[in-house]
């Protein structure tokens, strides 16, 4: 692009962005002026109807108290009069007044209909209108011309009350008739000071428009080119954090930030890799020390993380089958199977390092997704010949990247990612060899339960750990009976498969237990959460699993094995390992006393100590 095409792209820009304005606020200005006119007129529509409706309403109500009021006056006139012929025409003139009230009553219910307010009310005055009605028909009695008393009290006192609630229910209906006024009144008031307001915020707003004008081509113009010079000083003094403005833009300051942005990534991605070189020969120190697999693999990931953070990652190891690969670790986000086949990647499959997005001939791996990456590789991990996992790597590149400079980059993250494999192969071999010699010294080979030496450390733990939560635990002593006749009848394979059986039922009692054979025909087992009475239970419950087990040796069925069982607990029989164990022992020798096959509890005499202690002769209990 040309400097004269830069310059007249920003002329035009900023030609068109003012002209946008003006013809925005203009649109403004005319719109207001039109709403003005149309909402004035509707407001001085609905103040003349509301005038008209309400006079007409308490015209009405006026007129019906004035007939009302006359009704009364000519009835007081047909009771004070005692001439016949003056009698007759008073009655006369009653009668067309209350002709005349009925149709004005008629004509109002037809001009409130709508309104259900004024209709409740008006039924409520033609209610009371009849109540004074009915009185008022006593007035008129001819008899009561000759009781002077008794017409004055009717004058005075009765119609004259019921009169008055009359009065007060047509006085509600003008109340009504002024609040609904005064209600649109005041609606009309509200839509004007509305109306105000939105005139107010009219003009605000044209204000607004001049100023973001004015605010644009400072913004646009002036602090873009200021800033950006900033950026790229600062970059020229090897600040290489700086924040490049305005690379997501399309026009000429755009194409400068995303051009000063690449070079700033390179001078970034030369400073990491050297990084990274530093950090990759203090990375197999870091390794070495880890203690455990779980331990390594986390380390694994925070390492591989930190060091190519555009790349997502997974790490693979071989399960001890060796038919399929578990995923032990991923990060920066990295979802992946949790198995794999070692089958479903070409690295395995071949037998070196595999990248996927950099050949004319290339197939994607069977354990890869539709949603991976095309840019991938997948790094096998060797040590001593043997193939330990593999480590899978996903290229995430940013928006704006050119093919060139994704490509170089990953050829880079596979660089790193091979020598980290190298680092991480050579620690989990170290690893896997020192649980495994870990696990062969307190592990017993024949019955794959745990050693004398694990059962110490683990007794004395779970000891620890009871004294200061108060919670009690218990210990099995156990020793099957006749052992040696197994061997001297059937063959010491035979007793090797009495002792395997033993260990599966053993393995049996749950996972709190902690099972284990510290030599011979004799077998130790750990409760965590037991007192004497419980571990007894379960004693008597592994006994009979025990009895009534099948051992099959040499294509037949071996005579039935038994077990005798010590119980003993802490703090019941003691707080030290040592004298819980011979608490249990001594409990053993018991059982193998009095005839084997048999749980027997520590004494009662040490088992009284425990809290709560209730001994049961079911499981032999020494009295």
């Amino acid at each position: 692009m040309t400097s004269r095409s830069v310059n007249a792209s920003l002329a035009v820009s900023i030609k068109w962005s003012l002209l946008a304005a003006v013809l925005f606020l203009l649109t403004i200005l005319a719109g207001v002026s039109v709403t003005a006119q149309t909402r004035l007129a509707a407001l001085g529509e609905t103040v003349n109807q509301l005038g008209r409706e309400h006079l007409s309403q308490v015209r009405q109500l006026g007129e019906i108290s004035l007939a009302m009021t006359r009704i009364r006056l000519t009835a007081v006139r047909v009771a004070l009069t005692s001439a016949a012929d003056q009698r007759g025409d008073a009655e006369a003139l009653l009668q067309r007044r209350l002709f005349e009230f009925d149709a004005r009553l008629t004509e109002h219910q037809r001009a409130i209909a709508e309104d259900a307010s004024a209709a409740l009310l008006f039924q409520r005055f033609v209610a009371r209108w009849k109540d004074y009605l009915a009185i008022q028909a006593r007035l008129l009695d001819p008899a009561l011309a000759e009781d002077r008393d008794a017409r004055e009290q009717l004058i005075n006192t009765a119609t004259f009350a019921a009169f008055n609630a009359v009065v007060d229910a047509s006085n509600d209906g003008v109340r009504l008739a002024n609040l609904k006024a005064d209600e649109a009144v005041a609606s009309a008031d509200r839509e004007r000071a509305a109306f105000s307001l939105v005139l107010l915020l009219v003009n605000g707003l044209s204000i607004a428009v001049g100023l973001v004008t004015l605010a644009f081509v400072v913004r646009e113009v002036s602090l873009p080119i200021r800033r950006m010079t900033e950026a790229m000083e600062a970059i020229a003094k090897g600040d290489l954090q700086t924040e490049i403005p305005y690379a997501e833009r399309r026009n000429e300051l755009g194409l400068m930030a995303r051009a000063l942005a690449i070079f700033r990534r390179s001078l970034l991605e030369n400073e990491r890799l050297s990084a990274a070189t530093r950090t990759l020969s203090e990375l197999s120190e870091w390794l070495q020390s880890a203690k455990s697999e779980p331990e390594l693999y986390g380390m694994i990931s925070d390492v591989l993380a930190r060091l190519m953070p555009e790349c997502r990652g997974a790490l693979y190891i071989y399960a001890n089958s060796r038919d399929t690969l578990d995923l032990v670790t991923s990060w920066n986000g990295e979802e992946r199977a949790l198995a794999m086949h070692p089958d479903d990647c070409w690295s395995l499959r071949r037998g070196h390092p595999y990248r996927h997005g950099s050949s004319e001939v290339e197939f994607r791996c069977a354990h890869v997704g539709d949603d991976t990456a095309e840019d991938y590789c997948c790094i096998p991990i060797l040590a001593r010949g043997e193939m330990l996992g593999l480590i899978h790597l996903e290229h995430a590149h940013p928006a704006g990247e050119t093919a060139a400079e994704r490509k170089g980059r990953f050829a880079d993250h596979q660089r790193l990612g091979v020598a980290c494999a190298e680092h991480v192969s050579v620690a989990i071999a170290n690893v896997k060899l020192r649980e495994e010699l870990r696990d062969q010294s307190v592990r017993d080979p024949l019955t794959g339960l745990n050693n004398r030496r694990y059962l110490l450390d683990a007794a004395r733990r779970e000891f620890e750990r009871a004294e200061r939560s108060g919670a009690p635990v218990a210990l099995l002593s156990l020793d099957v009976d006749h052992f040696k006749q197994f061997n001297d009848n059937h063959g010491h394979d035979a007793g090797d498969a009495v002792l395997r059986a033993v260990a599966e039922c053993l393995q049996g009692l749950g996972d709190e237990a902690i099972p284990c054979r510290p030599g011979g025909e004799e077998f130790t087992v750990v409760l965590p959460g037991l007192g004497l009475e419980g571990a007894a239970l379960r004693a008597e419950e592994l006994r009979r699993r025990i009895e009534a087990a099948a051992v099959r040796h040499a294509g037949g069925v071996l005579p039935r094995v038994t077990v005798s069982i010590g119980v003993a607990a802490h703090p019941g029989q003691g707080r030290a390992v040592a004298d819980v164990m011979k608490a249990a022992d001594e409990a053993l020798y018991a059982a193998k006393r009095k005839g084997r096959n048999r749980v027997e509890l520590a004494s009662v005499r040490d088992a009284a100590r425990e809290p709560g202690h209730n001994p049961d002769p079911v499981f032999g209990l020494v009295a």
